[in-house]
């Protein structure tokens, strides 16, 4: 099972940003957040960058939905 490293991503609150996600695997992912909205599939080798509104603090979970074995990550905005 692959994974998302880091799996705690600390961001500042109320501030816009974005997330590189890269594909080491062999196979397609999918970086995926309902609480974000977002869903990207991320070709293998494949870097992405996913840009995020400005957030209220929190902690806002991402995973894979391809390869739901892989532990889930979080944005935490603080």
């Amino acid at each position: 099972a692959g994974c998302f490293p880091p799996a705690e991503v600390v961001v500042p609150a109320r501030t816009a940003f974005k997330v590189r996600v890269t594909n080491t695997e062999s196979t397609a992912i999918e970086f995926e957040s309902f609480e974000l909205h977002r869903e990207r599939v991320v070709q293998p080798g494949e870097t992405i960058t996913v840009f995020m509104p400005p957030l209220d603090p929190g902690s806002y979970p991402f995973f894979d939905d391809f390869h739901r074995d892989t532990p889930e990550g979080a944005i935490v905005a603080r």
